[in-house]
């Protein structure tokens, strides 16, 4: 047998602390059942009920074993399909390339050492001048 297709129309009819269903990765999940146990709070799923909840699901980085939880709960496939999986890069600033972002950040870590050092070498050589 088929899973059964949700709409987005119907999982707008579910979005509250008594009736809670989200959408992940194109599949849907009553997750009712779930709420007063949920570790962020009832209210994070219900705020995130009623739409694709792929994105938020995602950013906050939920274990392995949270995302098995989730079969416990499918109801149906989404019928807006699961949204276009996005590039998992991190943004680097116009121009620059992760090489040099590493060696900016080398340099900003060796900066205070290296004025230190010489401090220290310009002390030592006026006491050499003034002998």
């Amino acid at each position: 047998m088929a899973p059964k297709t949700i709409t987005l129309a119907e999982c707008q009819e579910h979005m509250s602390d008594k009736d809670c269903w989200l959408v992940i990765e194109g599949k849907v999940y009553d997750v009712t059942p779930f709420l007063d146990e949920h570790p962020g709070g009832f209210d994070t799923l219900v705020s995130n009920s009623g739409k694709d909840a792929t994105e938020e699901f995602e950013e906050i980085g939920h274990s392995r074993a949270a995302k098995e939880m989730l079969g416990k709960y499918y109801i149906g496939e989404f019928a807006g399909g699961a949204p276009a999986k996005k590039p998992a890069k991190r943004p680097v600033a116009a121009g620059a390339t992760a090489g040099s972002s590493t060696l900016a950040s080398l340099i900003k870590a060796l900066l205070p050492i290296l004025i230190v050092l010489a401090a220290v070498y310009y002390v030592q050589l006026q006491g050499k001048v003034a002998a």
